[in-house]
């Protein structure tokens, strides 16, 4: 078995130093991916996948794609942490971005004109999120049946799973169409959207049209396929010293929920847009986290397109840009905590070959001096006066992107100004960054005290191969003030364009706490993930457009993308691409245009 360990590029002397106990465990009763008494291992390998699959069979493996599967290992404080199985290992935390429109975006003009008529028929649009109700009107045809393809709800283990997958219960068309015209559907279905948000992101994308409510989604004859994810384990959030009541969703579901729509796609030989409504913080901003690996991979696929929104952390206070002089020994960034919190993290970014140190200072004034960067050690930091405690990892050289990262834990901080003490050891342009967890995934009391607006965008929108949409408010005629700006840390242009996302009419889940009022359908609905549920709706309209031409055709990835930049309004006193815009507004009928000019 030694040879497997060998290959392993991130976990193999660790899952060495461990197999006796590993391998001597017992069968689970509960699906590993579920248990609390498994920690869950992002494991970028390079073996066969049939060795993989036998030869680590005690570890549960599902396979995401050519590049990554998912390891589950019996409990313990020794295959949890950055300091165990790397920054990779660790799967990373992702939260809801939602905080005239369709005319604005050129989108009615398309699905009216009589040359095009577009409406996304024969195209998939996937939604990775809180459900959905598949009673609503907004997912029905007219002859009340379902436009549901499947679904796949992570959190129910009473039916079989999806091919390949070992956790949660997959229902088919079929099933859906037999609960819709039964007494009790749930007794069929039971899968309910209780949030709604899901319900709410895969109407604005691809709703039936609903005249007496005003309503139409963006691709209303789409065909639809949605993974209800489960919640994030309490080790991980515990871990990420995250909100108690926070909604937390772990990168592994997000990964193999990707997988499960690019095979449901294959099978059905249907195009697939996949609507990201999810964000994170975590990460170095570069395009390069095991997510956005696995978005760009599936893009390999013909006829896979991905459509994310770059978030709402403008003016949420959560970004540092440092730059320290070569002159200058150190530079202190000041972190604002006004309330009492349990805890809270902080990445730092910096471009290789730069090299960094970094130490802290308390409220109270006890100093930590910066400590010498060191792989795979926890230090960790008592401040006796204030009952704090802050855990340091470094990783000098982060696998995936190949900068320097640290990970810097807050327990139980004192109110008051936090100060990271960042010292440059091998100067280049002295240019790092900081990022705290994305809004949702942090106590609002928490800030930087002089954050930077520009790259907040989420991953896993900084992926260069993906289409990254910027907020847009369609009544105001002006961006959204909260919209994720760019660049990335690398300086890829993003977002890739903006798209309305304000006060957009979405349907209402009847579980969810939105349809409180009595016979309320529909609602309005703001933010990121909104302009990027409407953009794959519209996405779904140019890829449906390939399909209807004279010799049908995919489009691949980067025409999309490049076709809707084209295609976007433009305003003369503004210079394109810019941080927060990119190429422009939106606008469908604008890329059919475009054609005439060419």
């Amino acid at each position: 078995m030694s040879h497997i360990f060998n290959k392993m590029p991130f976990l193999g002397v660790l899952l060495m130093n461990h197999r006796t106990k590993l391998f001597s465990a017992q069968a689970p009763e509960i699906p590993p991916a579920l248990s609390e008494e498994y920690s869950d291992i992002i494991f970028r390998y390079q073996l066969a996948p049939e060795t993989l699959l036998s030869e680590l069979n005690q570890l549960s493996p599902q396979i995401v794609d050519a590049q990554y599967s998912i390891l589950h290992a019996p409990f313990s404080d020794e295959l949890i942490t950055m300091e165990q199985i790397g920054y990779p290992g660790v799967p990373k935390l992702f939260t809801s971005i939602d905080t005239v429109s369709l005319e604005t975006s050129g989108i009615l003009s398309a699905q009216n004109q009589p040359f095009l008529s577009l409406s996304g028929k024969g195209v998939l649009i996937g939604f990775l999120d809180s459900g959905i109700d598949y009673t609503h009107p907004a997912f029905r045809a007219l002859d009340g049946t379902t436009r549901i393809m499947r679904i796949w709800d992570q959190t129910i283990q009473t039916g079989p799973a999806p091919d390949g997958l070992m956790y949660g219960t997959e229902y088919t068309r079929e099933q859906i169409n037999q609960a819709l015209f039964s007494p009790d559907p749930y007794e069929i279905v039971p899968q309910r959207d209780e949030l709604g948000h899901g319900t709410a992101m895969a109407g604005i994308a691809c709703g039936t049209p609903d005249a007496s409510a005003d309503f139409i989604g963006a691709a209303p004859d789409s065909t639809i396929i949605a993974v209800k994810l489960k919640p994030a384990k309490q080790y991980l959030r515990d871990y990420f010293m995250i909100p108690e009541d926070a909604l937390a969703y772990q990168e592994t579901d997000l990964m193999l929920g990707i997988r499960y729509m690019v095979d449901v796609s294959r099978k059905l030989q249907m195009p697939l847009v996949i609507c990201m409504t999810l964000g994170s913080n975590q990460g170095g901003h570069t395009g390069n986290t095991p997510l956005e690996d696995v978005l760009t991979s599936a893009q390999f696929n013909t006829g896979v397109y991905v459509v994310s929104g770059t978030g709402n952390e403008v003016g949420q206070g959560h970004h540092f840009l440092g730059t320290l002089d070569r002159s200058e020994p150190y530079t202190d960034v000041e972190i604002l905590v006004e309330k009492e919190s349990s805890g809270f993290t902080l990445e730092f970014w910096a471009d290789a070959p730069e090299l960094y140190s970094i130490g802290f200072i308390s409220p109270l004034g006890e100093t930590i001096q910066p400590v010498q960067p060191r792989d795979f050690m926890t230090h960790e930091f008592n401040f006796l006066l204030e009952y704090s405690k802050i855990y340091l990892n470094y990783a000098i050289v982060e696998m995936l992107s190949g900068s320097q990262m640290a990970q810097i834990r807050f327990e139980t901080p004192t109110p008051g100004v936090w100060r990271v003490r960042v010292s440059n050891l091998s100067y280049v342009n002295g240019i790092f960054h900081m990022w705290l967890p994305v809004t949702g995934l942090v106590s609002p009391d928490v800030r930087f005290y002089t954050p930077n607006t520009d790259t907040t965008l989420v991953n896993p929108s900084c992926a260069e191969a993906i289409m990254s949409v910027g907020t847009f408010d369609a009544y105001a005629g002006s961006m959204f003030r909260n919209s994720g700006r760019g660049y990335t840390r690398n300086n890829l242009v993003k977002p890739s364009f903006v798209s309305p996302g304000v006060n957009i009419t979405a349907p209402l889940s009847s579980q969810s706490p939105g349809a409180a009022s009595p016979g309320a359908l529909y609602g309005p609905r703001t933010g990121s993930c909104a302009a990027s549920a409407l953009t794959a709706g519209a996405t779904a309209l140019v890829v449906e457009s390939g399909l209807l031409r004279d010799f049908p055709r995919y489009f691949t990835p980067r025409e999309i993308k490049s076709l809707f930049q084209r295609g976007a309004t433009r305003n003369n006193n503004y210079t394109y691409p810019n941080r927060e815009m990119g190429y422009g507004l939106m606008n469908v009928y604008g890329i059919f245009e475009s054609f005439l000019r060419l």
